[in-house]
């Protein structure tokens, strides 16, 4: 099937990925583009009809957007394929409860979650390659809606040839640095690299987290908890994703051993087993919109659509008090 045939006004699968013009390792933009044509490619070969949505949160004001730059690298995709929203840097700012943290993933991609056309979205990661197996599941449409679905991530080694990257250079038991693994019952690890799930649930679960601001680890982990205490499934789809050398955590976690609350990423203690609950105005849902270019929107900054940093409506417990005692109320309203 074409690359065209693969595109629809309403798509089986939308990509969500989010990033910046800011070189974030080295090559983030060749990384980046590698990942976006070789899954590109594969859903279309298979027919599997999918749109990418790239949220560029904070961009750099003395860089071109990612959006644009992504934009001339692969016409053919933009914007049939591929549509950006540009977050204002004064959102980052808005939402900043520690400075160290200069990127708010998780919050840039429930803005692509809330702007999704897709009856399944993937939030995964721009360096991500999906598998041989994962492929053909989205092609045999056979996805069970209320079930998130995750995959184990495999790091391959650092020093491969990269001209040419094919299933024969990732399915190569030799290339292959470490497997994350994930077990039950919520199958937490590596799971910002790829969480799908139907775009109905994802809205019923309103996102990521955006109560909890302070870090940005755990929180993929963290909306595992969430949709296992919502009553879903989750399930290993038995097939891996792909990635280039480690991640970044791993990379740079043994100078923060002794000092978390000094990571770029957010002390890495905070209670993420505890459910939250976001506004029903989550993923920027209130802010105003305008047009750059045919593929890219920007995101224009308005106080209404930042939630307030405290809630006084509520107090969530952990999701284990209240699986393990159905008598309490998950919610204590005051």
């Amino acid at each position: 099937m074409t690359a065209s045939a693969a595109h629809a006004s309403d798509p089986y699968l939308t990509v969500v990925l989010t990033g910046r013009n800011d070189n974030f390792g080295g090559d983030f933009t060749e990384r980046f583009l590698r990942a976006l044509r070789f899954n590109h490619q594969h859903l279309a070969d298979a027919g599997v009809s999918h749109e990418f949505v790239l949220v560029e949160w904070s961009p750099l004001s003395d860089r071109p957007f990612l959006a644009a730059v992504v934009e001339d690298a692969s016409p053919g995709m933009v914007p049939e394929f591929l549509t950006s929203y540009v977050v204002d840097p004064e959102y980052h700012e808005a939402f900043s409860l520690n400075p160290r943290l200069v990127f708010q993933e998780f919050i840039a991609k429930n803005v692509g979650i809330r702007r999704s056309r897709g009856r399944f979205v993937l939030t995964t990661n721009t360096d991500i390659f999906l598998s041989r197996g994962i492929i053909e599941r989205l092609a045999a449409r056979s996805l069970e809606e209320r079930t998130l679905y995750r995959a184990v991530r495999v790091d391959l080694r650092n020093g491969l040839d990269v001209s040419h990257l094919g299933w024969d250079v990732f399915e190569e038991d030799g290339n292959v640095e470490i497997v994350n693994e994930i077990r039950p019952p919520c199958y937490t690890n590596a799971s910002g690299d790829f969480l799908l799930l139907d775009r109905d649930s994802s809205h019923r679960l309103g996102g990521f987290n955006e109560v909890y601001r302070a870090a940005k680890i755990h929180v993929d982990g963290n909306f595992c908890v969430k949709a296992s205490s919502a009553g879903l499934k989750i399930v290993d789809l038995g097939s891996p994703v792909y990635h280039l050398g480690q991640g970044t955590l791993y990379a740079h976690h043994p100078r923060y051993r002794e000092r978390p609350e000094l990571a770029p990423w957010g002390d890495i203690r905070w209670n993420s087993t505890v459910v939250y609950e976001n506004r029903a105005d989550w993923g920027l849902a209130a802010a105003p919109q305008r047009p750059v270019s045919a593929g890219i929107h920007y995101l224009d900054f308005d106080w209404e659509a930042v939630p307030p940093m405290l809630d006084l409506r509520r107090i969530l417990l952990p999701a284990a008090r209240t699986s393990a005692d159905s008598s309490r109320q998950s919610e204590v309203t005051r």
